[in-house]
């Protein structure tokens, strides 16, 4: 709101004095030079005159005659020589030719005495000089206007100003999870449409939240209550079913209660007002005791866990982070031919982990599209090797939670995928969980 001030008095100003120009402009072209004419041409008479007398006495009796002529005419009068006068050389030349010249400088008439070398000299004329006092008088005045052009600008914009901080405070606590906030301006505020429009959509918002939050746990309940039916029919069967058919309806039975826990997950961590229960973890040492859980995953491939020589302190909701790490070890596990490395190191004020595998790896064309939910992509990463189709979209919401992102980032072979995290958890946490930003870190 400030720069907005700024800008327009900068603009106003700019503009008045562009006309305040333009009109002294037109005054000077005009008015100045007329008055300089009528000024030399009142002179010239007088000068005239007394050049002409002292052309015709001796330069001996000069100094009584100028003496005189001074007391008459209440101006200073001495000669000098012609070419002693700093003037252009057409000036000279236009001074020489016996007319008038107006020296600004030192507020003074030049007139060559006729059949002689030398010129009168009148001044200062205190005319000449009350015109220069009174040019920079007008420039004191036209900055004294500028300047007071800025209370009426400021009564004016300061009711805009404050609904628009109203508005803009409002905005943050939105965006940051507060969905109850309203702006409040008042009916008979120049913002007031705009605030009552900004509430609507914030009521609506707030409104299509919850209800999708009862959509999710009345449709989380309805699924789970059928698994449950479900799995007890199966242990009451009489006869049971083969080995092999009870596996494979106990693994279709998983995958579906799986299916239902990522998609809570993933709506949960979808609403910007999610709190984070932080907490301070060495990241190192976190992973070390993380590494085995993970390895049993797929006891057999091998999980390599690289870290700096120095210690990584970091702050933040650690189970949500064993959940971004768990969906990216274990995706790289299921899809690495033989090896899965985890790598952390600290990068400026950001803390890089990347997990990286040996299998057939992404087509960086697919990268905008595999941090959207139910996205799978083609070839050997697909339904068979299991998996919702959430584990990347819940691995972004909760990097982007804590202020960081995550990144497919080019690898020569496998795929390799870098979780970003600020190393100290600010406020500006909350971004847009809605936009898909692909920057690599």
């Amino acid at each position: 709101m400030r720069r907005l001030f700024i800008q327009f008095y900068l603009l106003l100003v700019g503009c008045f004095t562009l006309a305040i120009l333009l009109i002294g402009l037109v005054y000077q072209v005009s008015a100045e030079r007329a008055g300089d004419r009528y000024l030399e041409r009142m002179m010239q008479g007088s000068l005239g005159l007394l050049t002409g007398e002292l052309a015709r006495l001796p330069p001996a009796h000069w100094p009584a005659r100028m003496a005189e002529q001074s007391r008459q005419l209440n101006l200073p009068l001495q000669i000098g020589a012609l070419a002693n006068q700093p003037l252009a050389r057409e000036d000279q030349a236009f001074l020489a030719a016996g007319n008038i010249v107006i020296v600004e400088e030192d507020d003074t008439f030049l007139q060559r005495i006729r059949g002689t070398d030398q010129v009168l000299i009148v001044g200062p004329v205190p005319y000449l000089s009350y015109l220069h006092e009174l040019h920079w008088v007008d420039v004191g005045l036209l900055l004294a206007i500028g300047l007071s052009l800025g209370l009426p600008i400021l009564l004016w914009l300061r009711p805009h100003w404050r609904g628009l901080q109203r508005l803009e405070q409002t905005a943050r606590r939105v965006g940051d999870g507060d969905l109850s906030s309203r702006t409040g301006l008042p009916p008979g505020s120049s913002l007031g449409q705009v605030g009552r429009t900004f509430d609507q959509m914030t009521e609506q918002l707030q409104a299509m939240l919850a209800s999708r939050k009862q959509l999710t746990d009345a449709i989380a309940h309805e699924l789970r209550t059928p698994l449950v039916r479900l799995r007890y029919r199966l242990a009451m069967l009489d006869p049971q079913p083969h080995e092999e058919e009870r596996q494979g309806l106990e693994r279709d039975l998983g995958a579906l209660d799986a299916l239902i826990e990522e998609m809570l997950t993933y709506a949960r961590l979808d609403r910007p007002e999610l709190p984070l229960q932080c907490s301070d973890v060495e990241l190192g040492d976190w992973a070390q005791s993380r590494l085995a859980d993970w390895q049993a995953l797929r006891p057999e491939k091998r999980l390599e866990r690289l870290v700096p020589g120095a210690r990584l302190p970091w702050r933040g909701d650690v189970r949500l982070l064993d959940r971004a790490l768990e969906n990216l070890v274990g995706n790289a596990l299921r899809h690495a031919g033989s090896r899965v490395t985890l790598r952390m190191e600290l990068q400026q004020a950001h803390y890089l982990l990347t997990v990286s595998d040996d299998g057939p790896g992404i087509d960086p064309a697919l990268a905008p599209q595999i941090f959207e939910p139910f996205v799978r992509l083609d070839q050997s990463r697909d339904r068979r090797t299991g998996g919702a189709g959430l584990g990347l979209a819940i691995v972004r919401r909760i990097a982007r939670h804590h202020g960081g992102e995550v990144a497919l980032l080019p690898s020569a072979k496998g795929a390799s995928f870098c979780l970003k995290l600020p190393v100290h958890l600010d406020t500006n946490r909350h971004q847009p969980l809605t936009e898909a930003d692909h920057e690599q870190p």
